[in-house]
């Protein structure tokens, strides 16, 4: 095993049981099974702690069970005005590190009108202003960033999903990394970041899907490790169609782990890095034990 460092997930969403739940066992109850099924999958790969991409209640629960392993990322819908209210209340919010605007929409892979009309400008001055780190969910549109960075500096942002639409949940591409130039054109602003998100649903090998990891060198490369963090997304590699095996499971949340873990072109300064420090120094949390 590499050396001994905190594995925290960039970006994992509110998992549902696998099946429906009777109206008895009620909201409060079902909320905890949520909170407990995202523990057991964390333990049972041996990740330490996780940033929650879900709404604010899903959050808030996860924080009050287990304080030194989970912190919010608020998904932000408002516009205008509005925005820069919640923007700032989300600063305010011990259990939130940071935001997250869909500034593409993933369905169709074309910015979203609130981004194209400007509708995002009073979000963006106000995460400037506070401080608050902002992940932004491009799909194949990450060049489209460039002029949100020439106009805040000092914002400190996260591509999603290494900047490329994915499957399932976007339109599959023949060539899924066809948007990746559009990524690289960012990594001249220090204050860009990239979620290496989604990474075994990229490759076109067997594992341990070699083709990726000189995808991610050439990040490494342009960005420099300090800049990139892993996530796993484990609920949506589960459900991606992976081939006509007898267990058609989609991606394991381990596998997304071990490519990095275990990857033998990364030393274990990088591994650390990927795995944790990068993501817990720019939003500015660290797990406790």
């Amino acid at each position: 095993m590499p050396g001994d460092f905190p594995i925290v997930d960039a970006q994992i969403h509110k998992p549902s049981p696998p099946v429906g739940l009777p109206d008895s066992f009620g909201d409060e109850n079902a909320l905890v099974l949520s909170v407990e099924l995202a523990r057991e999958a964390m333990d049972s790969v041996g990740v330490d702690a996780a940033l929650l991409v879900a709404d604010n209640a899903y959050i808030d629960a996860c924080v009050a069970r287990y304080p030194g392993r989970f912190a919010g990322v608020q998904v932000f819908q408002q516009c205008g005005e509005d925005l820069d209210h919640a923007i700032r209340a989300a600063a305010d919010d011990p259990a939130i590190v940071a935001g997250r605007f869909m500034v593409t929409d993933f369905r169709n892979l074309e910015l979203v009108d609130a981004f194209v009309e400007g509708a995002m400008e009073a979000g963006f001055a106000a995460a400037s202003d506070v401080g608050l780190p902002l992940f932004l969910s491009t799909h194949g549109q990450a060049a489209a960033m460039e002029p949100v960075l020439q106009r805040y500096p000092d914002l400190a942002i996260i591509i999603d999903h290494l900047g490329v639409s994915q499957h399932p949940v976007s339109p599959p591409r023949d060539d899924p990394w066809d948007r990746l130039g559009g990524l690289l054109v960012l990594a001249k602003y220090p204050r860009v970041h990239v979620k290496i998100c989604g990474l075994p649903l990229l490759s076109v090998e067997e594992w341990p899907h070699a083709d990726t990891m000189l995808k991610l060198r050439q990040l490494i490369e342009a960005f420099g490790v300090e800049r990139l963090m892993w996530a796993s997304d484990y609920t949506r590699l589960r459900l991606a169609k992976t081939g006509e095996s007898l267990r058609n499971r989609g991606r394991l949340y381990s596998e997304t782990r071990d490519m990095i873990l275990h990857g033998e072109t990364l030393s274990d300064a990088e591994k650390a890095a990927l795995l944790g420090e990068s993501c817990m120094k720019l939003v500015d949390w660290r797990p406790s034990p």
